[in-house]
């Protein structure tokens, strides 16, 4: 049963600065690393992809962690949107050490963590639609709407929440991620026991 959020303010203040880590796939591919000689490098959304399956891995391993890690270029930027009330601005994360801070304090807050890019249906085929263009940084830009599914750890709510995702790939890595989240979409999701 669905519940639009009412409680927004008060169950969102650290919400937003890392639940778009939390997501899903549905296999756990080897980490991202230079192609081996012969070997194509993976196209944009092939990265964007593994980014999905990656962070839906996050289990609080080290294993798990390195693996989605590895994705992100050395110096590359993680940015999304402020959370709650009490934040003024994008919060922005730079180089794999800071990402690496975000994986860690959000597997604390939250946990049964799912993301899942948004699938269109027609003429009853349905399937996960990537935009990608050219940028001038040498690689493209992919983005994907998806949809977030996550229990609080402390309240043992879960929340459905829509999103944007728009990743610019250089190489096999990422050089910078900008996260969007529709919180006034939100959706408090009664757990059945």
């Amino acid at each position: 049963m669905l519940r639009f959020v009412s409680r927004r303010s008060r169950v969102f203040p650290r919400f937003a600065a890392g639940i778009v880590l939390l997501t899903l796939g549905w296999a756990l591919p080897t980490a991202a690393g230079p192609a081996q000689d012969g070997e194509a490098e993976p196209g944009g959304r092939e990265v964007a992809e593994r980014w999905f399956r990656l962070v839906d891995a996050l289990d609080g391993s080290e294993e798990s962690r390195t693996a989605f890690l590895a994705l992100y270029a050395e110096d590359a930027l993680h940015i999304q949107g402020p959370a709650g009330n009490h934040q003024r601005g994008s919060a922005t994360y730079w180089g794999r050490e800071k990402v690496g801070l975000l994986v860690d304090r959000l597997l604390e807050e939250w946990k049964d963590h799912s993301i899942r890019p948004e699938v269109a249906t027609a003429a009853e085929v349905s399937e996960a639609v990537w935009a990608e263009a050219a940028g001038p940084w040498g690689g493209p830009l992919v983005a994907a709407q998806f949809t977030i599914a996550a229990t609080r750890r402390e309240e043992e709510t879960r929340w459905y929440i829509p999103g944007a995702a728009f990743f610019r790939v250089r190489g096999n890595e990422l050089v910078r991620v900008r996260i969007y989240l529709a919180l006034g979409e939100a959706a408090e999701v009664e757990i059945q026991r």
